[in-house]
């Protein structure tokens, strides 16, 4: 029989040693529906998967709801948002931005203009934008062209010149792949930029079986090599396609159309904007009675080093000026488009002096209170497989805008849950219906919305959510951008 202190031994040592142990921190309380929305985050579909999440309430102040809110995630079309901030508070909602047609002198009594005729640009977007910002305004074109015959030019001496030495940027954003480039989605970024810089290709079936389809590029007909590989046929598996490979200008369309078919739109980028540009000018000049001895050119950035063009010491003959900035920025926002993103970094570049868009960027990310390092950018469209950004960092941004000078037009260019823009299919019933406002982002294994919203309660928040690398969980199972709506859904329900 074992003595009483032989029993009392174990349990000393027993209580020794969990005191020795330290006390494990406790998550705070936190409220229902914020415990409901971590058991989702950690379903076991998401096993995988990384979410990164950030909802301030810009009432209180008060983060609501975090989860690896410092850590770094793709952001995909997220990424717009800096841009676009950042050229509505360094340039104003009402900058308009103009492209020029410069000589070295006025034409002379016979109506001959000395030398070339320069094609200046300053990065406006719009022009002839398909489907639109572009939509009413004249074509710019034949305004330019008129503008130069009202100035008494009936004949330019030397070329027509498509100068868009105004940025200093490579044809393609920085980290942009390979295979974007061809799309529409990946058109260069020109200060001479003209119909988003793709073309629209018509396809029509041809005569007959075994005959060609009939392929017309608009605008440019004629102006743009066309390898065409199609053939009209009868059969199933009918279709046509149009690549472009890398570094070459000629579009190569393939596949085929049956007899009798309707058309076929395409859309390809193409390659140098500012003599495309020029080239569509040159024409213009042409309809409007004014005689080229010359050619067409183009000149960029790299052209002009150590000597930019003296625009001061040129005669403007004519000019167009774009609509205000604001409609750049709700074009940019509203449709995702990643030309007009790249176009406002360096335009915010341009006017920082430095040509920089980047480092302007940074530096006003620093003023709205934003951690250095937080927003790790190659460009200004989310396109970049390189980019990295922390959530909290979107969310600063926007509280940033929301409270500041521009929250007007910045918040307006915000797609509307359930009404425009990429969201106009999403998130179309219950709270969030015509109250949510945010930016899309989406790439493949990549889903991410940052915005802004009333809940049904009163309170204003502002949130990102971050989805990377998930692919999804298969036939049957919510979408990945159904994963993220479902979440910013609840936000707009809490009482």
């Amino acid at each position: 029989m074992r003595s009483w202190g032989m029993r009392i031994a174990p349990l000393l040592l027993t209580t020794a040693l969990l005191g020795a142990v330290p006390a494990i921190p406790l998550r705070p309380a936190e409220p229902g529906w914020a415990q409901d929305l971590r058991e989702r985050l950690e379903a076991p579909r998401f096993a995988g998967a990384r979410w990164g999440i950030q909802v301030l309430s810009l009432d209180s102040g008060r983060v609501l709801f975090e989860q690896d809110a410092g850590k770094f995630f793709t952001p995909a079309s997220t990424a717009k948002l800096f841009p676009a901030a950042l050229a509505l508070a360094t340039l104003g909602p009402e900058l308009r931005i103009r492209t020029s047609l410069y000589a070295s002198r006025p034409p002379g009594p016979d109506g001959v203009l000395a030398g070339d005729l320069i094609l200046y640009g300053r990065g406006d977007p719009l022009m002839l934008a398909p489907w639109r910002g572009g939509a009413g305004r004249p074509d710019p074109l034949e305004a330019l062209a008129g503008q130069l015959r009202a100035a008494g030019v009936r004949t330019v001496a030397g070329d027509v010149v498509g100068d868009d030495s105004f940025f200093a940027t490579l044809p393609y954003g920085p980290g942009w792949e390979a295979g974007d480039l061809a799309r529409p989605f990946g058109a260069e970024p020109s200060a001479l930029t003209l119909h988003d810089n793709m073309v629209d290709l018509w396809v029509y079936p041809g005569s007959g079986p075994g005959r060609p389809c009939l392929v017309f590029p608009m605008p440019g007909l004629g102006l743009l090599p066309v390898d065409n590989r199609t053939t009209t046929a009868v059969g199933p598996g009918q279709g046509v396609a149009v690549d472009r490979a890398l570094g070459d200008a000629t579009l190569r369309v393939t596949g085929s159309l049956a007899p009798g078919a309707g058309p076929t739109r395409l859309a390809v980028s193409i390659r140098e904007p500012a003599r495309f540009f020029a080239q569509l000018l040159h024409r213009a000049l042409q309809r409007q009675g004014i005689t080229v001895r010359g050619g067409v050119r183009a000149v960029h950035a790299r052209d002009r080093a150590g000597a930019p063009l003296a625009v001061a010491r040129l005669t403007e003959l004519a000019h167009l000026d774009s609509p205000p900035l604001a409609e750049v920025v709700r074009v940019a926002l509203k449709e995702s488009n990643n030309l007009y993103a790249q176009l406002l970094l360096l335009q915010a570049g341009a006017a920082a002096g430095s040509g920089d868009g980047l480092a302007a960027l940074q530096a006003f990310l620093a003023g709205a209170g934003i951690a250095p390092g937080d927003v790790l950018l190659e460009e200004g469209a989310g396109l970049s497989r390189k980019d990295l950004v922390k959530p909290r960092a979107l969310v600063q941004l926007l509280a940033h805008m929301a409270r500041g000078p521009q929250a007007g037009p910045f918040l307006a260019a915000l797609p509307l849950a359930g009404i425009d823009g990429t969201l106009a299919r999403r998130l179309d019933t219950g709270a969030a219906l015509g109250n949510l406002r945010a930016k899309t982002g989406s790439m493949r294994n990549t889903q991410a919305l940052a915005g802004t919203l009333t809940t049904a309660g009163g309170d204003h928040l502002v949130f990102a959510i971050m989805l990377n690398q998930y692919p999804g969980a298969g036939p049957g199972a919510p979408s990945p951008h159904e994963e993220v709506d479902a979440i910013a859904g609840t936000l707009a329900a809490l009482p």
